[in-house]
């Protein structure tokens, strides 16, 4: 996932695009921490505490949808942890699968576009904001994790 959020598609709320950012910043040192392809310093593990203990919960947007986007996290967990045994398996269908599971936040993310902005302006939006959170294509994703 890019940190490249815009604005708009939050509907200008600066919150909701913090939220945005701090996800995607949490995510990148989340997965440099599981699967240790990329050291993290102390600082950067310190900071992603800080996001998830700190920041997120006194932001003012999460705290509106914290209630709705708390059961979603168990489904995130669930599906980052398959994704990373696919990963450890090599198995070519679980990688395809493994390779959708790893975007599983972005739910979240396509829930706080419609919540800033609404169903009709968040359709607009979408493609462009899933294109965003699913930078990596799939052919590196493979050739990453099969050696192919």
């Amino acid at each position: 996932m890019s940190e490249n959020g815009k604005l708009e598609w939050f509907g200008g709320n600066e919150d909701a695009l913090a939220v945005f950012r701090m996800l995607v910043r949490l995510a990148h040192i989340w997965d440099d921490l599981v699967d240790k392809d990329k050291d993290k310093t102390e600082d950067e593990i310190n900071e992603a505490f800080l996001i998830a203990l700190v920041y997120l919960p006194n932001n003012k947007f999460y705290k509106l949808i914290e209630p709705y986007v708390l059961p979603m996290w168990i489904t995130v967990v669930s599906a980052y942890k398959t994704a990373n045994a696919f990963e450890r398996n090599k198995d070519e269908h679980g990688i395809e699968i493994a390779h959708n599971l790893r975007y599983s936040a972005g739910n979240i993310i396509a829930y706080m576009v419609h919540v800033c902005v609404g169903p009709v302006e968040a359709a607009k939006y979408m493609p462009e904001v899933w294109k965003e959170m699913v930078a990596e294509r799939f052919d590196d994703y493979r050739r990453e994790h099969l050696h192919v």
